[in-house]
């Protein structure tokens, strides 16, 4: 509770006077209107009448068209500036949400055009959003602790979405869920016409190609480990939450998913912020070790508890990975060049999910078959995190 405390009263006093709380306000009204929605759109896909391997078929032609779209989102920066192309996203995601509204069986056309739309949000968005926050970062000049500040106030807007979204589920209907979204997102954009004396545009004369970025396996470090992570969060952001439903069969047995996860995030991602660049990789180790011991056991053990307990030990876990990971490709972007670090990011993130879905959808089993994947994945990143990314080498004494 001193986090919450310190968080709201040291903090949102001056959300409407800086650039950087202007736009966490604009970022937890969007992660608010969102995530009320994103984590039932799998069951809304089920219930309507799609099969699980059809579901996976949106998601893999989510990921093909999201991957290109990351670089049309940075050109789309460099030319009309983040704020217009975050705009983009939303807008984009609230012609999803329509198309989620209207969507019956058999319409593969807007099955299509709704994964288009989808990956439109996820490329102009994202990229946008982070470019965005390292420019309203650099300029405080504390990179870790506002990192960390921006995934307290997403995880804040975590626990409380679901749980509203769940109960409008529950006492009223998709269509309402869906309405009410919507309004939140439209909200979310007005605080990005509040901020004032932001240069939303990059440096055409900093603009990095991908080589000088990447100059070395130090420089890439944190976006390989991104593109680790990408198979455990598809396991922990997709598939769990359908397999949840299909034992208990109700949207409150999922919504309670990233309540849980958003709990835990919210009391360590502050503490998580303060861990020394020194230690990241000894951090990033043992919580990808933990929580492939996790997905180990989610395949041998058949207990509730130890399912919703599962989720809030990964939620722990997986703060002590991003986090660490972000803070780096953050600093590493305010050094270098902003846009290409948030451009690269997303694309770490989303292209090894193409192999993921192409990988699933071949097999009936694809509960069993994507833990294991996910818990293989993370048992490498320990590896070439303790022994190549984060290795100290020898000094070289003269």
């Amino acid at each position: 509770m001193q986090l919450f405390h310190k968080y709201h009263i040291h903090e949102m006093h001056k959300l409407f006077y800086t650039k950087f709380h202007l736009f966490e306000l604009s970022i937890w009204l969007h992660v608010f209107g969102r995530s009320m929605i994103s984590i039932f759109i799998p069951i809304f896909l089920l219930k309507i009448g799609y099969s699980i391997p059809s579901v996976l078929v949106f998601y893999l032609i989510y990921n093909i068209f999201d991957f290109p779209l990351n670089f049309v989102a940075k050109w789309l920066i460099e030319k009309i500036g983040g704020r217009r192309v975050l705009m983009i996203g939303t807008l984009s995601i609230i012609l999803f949400f329509l198309g989620l509204y209207s969507l019956e069986f058999g319409n593969w056309m807007m099955f299509v055009i709704m994964a288009f739309l989808f990956a439109v949000y996820d490329a102009c968005y994202w990229v946008a959003h982070l470019y965005l926050f390292m420019i309203c970062s650099k300029e405080r000049a504390s990179t870790s602790r506002d990192t960390s500040i921006l995934y307290i106030a997403k995880r804040i807007a975590g626990v409380l979405s679901p749980l509203f979204g769940a109960l409008i589920l529950i006492f009223f209907s998709k269509s309402i869920l869906i309405v009410i979204s919507i309004i939140i997102l439209l909200l979310s954009i007005w605080p990005l016409f509040k901020i004032k004396n932001i240069k939303d545009k990059p440096d055409k004369r900093k603009n990095t190609s991908m080589h000088k970025f990447f100059a070395s396996v130090k420089d890439a470090r944190a976006h390989i480990l991104y593109g680790l992570l990408s198979f455990h969060n598809v396991a922990e952001g997709i598939i769990w939450p359908i397999f949840i439903y299909t034992v208990f069969k109700s949207f409150e047995s999922v919504a309670i998913i990233p309540i849980l996860v958003s709990l835990t995030a919210i009391f360590f991602s502050y503490f998580t912020g303060k861990v020394k660049k020194s230690n990241r990789g000894k951090v990033i180790s043992i919580a990808a070790f933990f929580i492939s011991i996790i997905w180990i056991l989610r395949l041998v053990l058949d207990s509730s508890i130890f399912y919703y307990a599962s989720i809030v030990l990964i939620g722990l876990f997986s703060i002590m990975i991003t986090l660490p990971i972000d803070a780096e490709i953050f600093e590493k972007g305010e050094e270098k060049d902003p846009l290409a670090a948030s451009t690269y990011r997303n694309a770490f993130s989303m292209f090894p999910r193409i192999f993921f879905y192409s990988f699933l959808i071949l097999f009936l089993n694809v509960f069993n078959i994507s833990f294991i994947v996910a818990a293989i994945s993370l048992f490498a990143m320990v590896f070439i995190t303790f022994f190549i990314l984060y290795k100290k080498r020898p000094q070289i004494v003269k």
